[in-house]
């Protein structure tokens, strides 16, 4: 009688409500901080509005703070939080990516076009609204730095290489590119609701992007892209100024993680 062959047993996945805590828990340090930071700045500032050089200083901790609540949920789950783990591999059909992120990031350009069609132009962010009327130099680099660097970097590793990796691997990729899509958009409240959703659209396509990829890198290099875009047109940069924001940080981004990423091509 022939024995039944041995059931391949289930890869060890971090937990569904994983990715949810490890926001919260962010969240609230973010918030608490940032509340006793505004308290303080009551009584130094007419308005008692956050000053952008402290916003800026915040949003470069709450960045910190997802790249290490990714990698803690990951070792505490599995083990093992490394490279690979976290989506950072090195890219073997460049051309395939590069044609799949222009894919991408034509199809969140439509759904913006559309929603403004439909909608009208939303109201410009606080933020925004602040970093237009900021004069300070080093404030602008700073800024432009978080949000054109450090920001696509740090969101990628969390809401691709850990979020979209546990809600892909419990709910399947239909489920968890739109879970995770929403999620980046909510994130990104107080933004205008036209934003939020727009956002959402492009945090869904990053995810389809990674699973076909396998890799965040190109994920990064295409939110740094849109960020870098961004921030020009809100500065309005100069074209030189401009095509150096957006070469300088694209290049930056893809540099930086494909020397810190891995070989492997193990799905995630």
């Amino acid at each position: 009688m022939t024995s039944p062959a041995p059931s391949t047993p289930e890869r060890a996945e971090a937990p569904l409500w994983s990715p949810f805590a490890a926001l919260a828990i962010v969240f609230v340090i973010v918030s608490t901080f940032g509340a006793a930071v505004a308290g303080l700045a009551q009584g130094s500032t007419p308005s008692g509005q956050l000053p952008l050089g402290l916003s800026l200083a915040l949003t470069v901790v709450q960045d910190g703070l997802l790249i290490l609540a990714a990698w803690v949920a990951l070792k505490l789950s599995l083990g093992r939080a490394g490279p690979a783990e976290l989506g950072r591999r090195r890219v073997d059909r460049v051309g395939r990516a590069i044609g799949l992120s222009l894919l991408v990031y034509l199809v969140f350009l439509g759904a913006q076009f559309a929603l403004i069609a439909i909608f009208g132009n939303p109201p410009d962010q606080e933020l925004v609204t602040d970093i237009k009327q900021e004069k300070q130099t080093a404030v602008l680099v700073g800024f432009a730095v978080m949000t054109c660097v450090v920001a696509p970097v740090a969101e990628e590793i969390f809401f691709r290489g850990f979020m979209f990796r546990v809600f892909n691997a419990k709910l399947g990729p239909v489920w968890g590119t739109l879970l995770a899509g929403a999620i980046f958009g909510l994130v990104h409240a107080p933004n205008p609701v036209l934003g939020l959703i727009a956002l959402a659209v492009l945090g869904g396509g990053l995810c389809v992007l990674y699973l076909r990829v396998q890799s965040i890198i190109p994920g990064m290099a295409l939110h740094a892209l849109n960020n870098s875009i961004t921030f020009g047109i809100t500065t309005k940069l100069h074209d030189a100024a401009f095509a150096g924001l957006v070469v300088g940080s694209v290049g930056l981004v893809l540099a930086g993680a494909t020397a810190v990423s891995v070989r492997s091509t193990v799905a995630a």
